[in-house]
């Protein structure tokens, strides 16, 4: 029975195949097909190399820059986890977002820049990675106070040099970058003072020059406060000395109190005895002698 109701079926269906009505005995269904991922796809930094540049006085925790990547993966197989190779400790990096910060204290003096590798790793098995590199640049801030090459500078000068005579340079030496580095000199104090003052100063080359005549008889001895400053926002100064000593010239000849010396004398004075003490000065550093160059 069954097999004459199949004949019979089939006999059917090819006639209704035939009358083009095969239609009425399909039935539509929906297939659903789920493709699995494998982790075929490596991580992908764009870009892959990174230049950034941090100020000096970053505070530790300070955020620098996100290297981000991406996985075209789905799942776990796309999701990433970085990591920081170099840097000496000076940054570090958050597994997650990939962003970059500062560790630890920064001095652009001491280390000016960093090379760092970025490591992108999805969670796949077998684990995908890809590397990024980043240069961090640290900037310059003004820091740093110019330093004199000595604490205190000390020079002799004839008393009989011209004015315009260049006495010494000063030099100081500022670590910094730019306009924070660059250094130039003043003088803030002259003592004993003069008006005008006696001695000039080069702000730009730090020459110590005579700007007045020198006389070793009215001054031996001048002390110079000076100070060296650089060009930063806000500026740092550092104050300096400079003693200049004052030698002497002979260029003065001994005076007299008289022009003329009146005495009288017994004729009976012993030989050798006092009768006239003359009194002589000098305006130099010198001991006056004393001769009789005639008698009358």
């Amino acid at each position: 029975m069954t097999q004459c109701v199949s004949k019979e079926l089939a006999a059917t269906v090819k006639q209704c195949w035939r009358r083009e009505c095969l239609a009425d005995w399909l039935v539509p269904a929906v297939v659903e097909v789920q493709v699995t991922d494998v982790n075929d796809n490596s991580p992908v930094f764009a870009p892959s190399s990174v230049t950034t540049s941090v100020p000096e006085d970053s505070e530790v925790g300070s955020n620098v820059t996100v290297v981000p990547a991406t996985d075209k993966d789905s799942s776990f197989n796309k999701e990433i986890r970085y990591l920081l190779r170099g840097g000496e400790g000076r940054f570090d990096i958050d597994p997650v977002s990939g962003m970059v910060s500062v560790a630890a204290a920064l001095d652009r003096e001491t280390k000016a820049e960093y090379n760092l590798l970025v490591v992108a790793e999805d969670q796949g098995r077998p684990a995908r990675s890809a590397t990024a590199s980043l240069l961090v640049q640290v900037s310059d801030v003004n820091d740093n106070v110019p330093e004199f090459s000595v604490a205190e500078y000390q020079v002799e000068v004839l008393e009989t040099e011209s004015a315009g005579k260049s006495l010494l340079t000063l030099s100081a030496v500022d670590p910094d970058e730019g306009a924070n580095g660059r250094v130039s000199y003043s003088i803030l104090q002259q003592n004993p003072s003069s008006d005008p003052a006696v001695f000039e100063l080069d702000s730009s080359s730090g020459t110590l020059q005579l700007a007045q005549p020198l006389d070793y008889s009215e001054v031996k001895m001048y002390s110079l406060m000076v100070q060296a400053s650089d060009a930063g926002t806000p500026s740092l100064v550092r104050n300096g000395s400079v003693v200049v000593k004052v030698k002497d010239v002979n260029n003065n000849p001994p005076v007299f109190s008289k022009e003329k010396y009146d005495v009288a004398v017994f004729e009976n004075l012993a030989s050798g005895a006092s009768i006239l003490t003359l009194e002589v000065t000098d305006r130099d550093e010198v001991s006056a002698k004393y001769l009789v160059l005639s008698s009358v």
